[in-house]
């Protein structure tokens, strides 16, 4: 401060003037958004919705599910609780394996480019499959807890539809969206077997099939529901610490299958790296492209064998 006043009041006075001119473009800034937020929020909801409903992307996404390829990714996503757009999932696929042809290509070989552009649609789609899988075994954890929230309605008096109406408040993801859209279908008109054999459907496992199965029995021809469900409640919380038993036995093999399909790729950028266009060279030759077979088939073996001893179906 002391060698700001050391210049004198022209000094002083220009810095206050430059502090005054960023004031005043903050409060203009700021009354900008302020009615850009009014005018959004004064905006209708019909308004809004049309104009999300005429973009490019959602147009596009209309088109695909409309294909039997998009409708089979738009059951995937949805089943493995994904919040994207069937569009977004396959625009992204595509770009990926457009970069791994180029980049594989240049990298290594360009027969390679197209095996990774192979490989980068099948970990999209593996991607997808390990989200349902997931999904599915949090909503498997949380069957001993629906059965019980089940038997304690039942046993107070409630009917079946209120049940699940109590359930789906009660319980946590995944299980509170799939009871709702349980319940939404019964309010909708579907009967009680279709409802919960849809639910089976979208999130297919032995312990629910058997959940499922007793409550359609139960509404059918009626008896001890209270019963049935607290013995289902018991079962299904013993199968859960044999299964999470199970998976921590088995982590160590799942990661060496990981390792396994690791080394085979970084032995390709490793001769490479050794040797410089000794993969496009291979590649080139009739017996190169032998050994190349061979040895990928062989990790690849490798990788199919460690994966089907460590899966185990509890």
């Amino acid at each position: 401060m002391s060698g700001l006043l050391s210049y004198g009041p022209p000094a002083i006075a220009l810095v206050l003037v430059l502090a005054l001119a960023v004031g005043m473009a903050g409060l203009w800034e700021y009354g900008k958004g302020a009615e850009q937020q009014r005018l959004l929020a004064s905006r209708s909801a019909l308004d809004e919705a049309e104009r999300r409903a005429n973009s490019l992307m959602v147009r596009l996404d209309h088109r695909l599910r409309r294909t039997q390829l998009g409708r089979s990714v738009g059951r995937r996503i949805t089943a493995a609780g994904l919040r994207i757009r069937v569009s977004t999932f396959l625009l992204l696929l595509v770009a990926a394996a457009v970069a791994s042809i180029y980049v594989i290509g240049v990298l290594l070989a360009p027969i390679f480019g197209v095996v990774a552009a192979v490989v980068v649609g099948w970990a999209f789609f593996r991607y997808l499959r390990r989200h349902e899988e997931r999904r599915r075994e949090e909503f498997i954890s949380q069957l001993p807890e629906l059965a019980r929230v089940l038997s304690n309605a039942t046993s107070a008096g409630l009917a079946l539809r209120t049940a699940l109406d109590m359930a789906a408040e009660e319980l946590d993801e995944p299980a509170r969206s799939e009871l709702r859209h349980t319940s939404e279908s019964l309010r909708v008109g579907q009967s009680v077997e279709q409802a919960l054999r849809d639910l089976s459907d979208r999130l297919p496992s032995r312990e629910l099939s058997v959940l499922v199965s007793t409550l359609i029995v139960a509404s059918r021809a009626g008896g001890s529901l209270v019963t049935a469900l607290r013995n289902i409640a018991t079962t299904l919380d013993d199968r859960k610490e044999v299964r999470r038993e199970i998976k921590t036995t088995f982590a160590q093999s799942v990661y060496t299958s990981y390792m396994v399909a690791g080394l085979g790729i970084g032995v390709l950028f490793l001769m490479n790296v050794i040797s410089p266009g000794v993969i496009d060279r291979m590649t080139s030759s009739a017996a190169g492209l032998l050994i190349l077979v061979v040895g990928c088939s062989l990790f690849g073996l490798g990788l199919f064998l460690v994966n089907r001893v460590s899966r185990i179906n509890v």
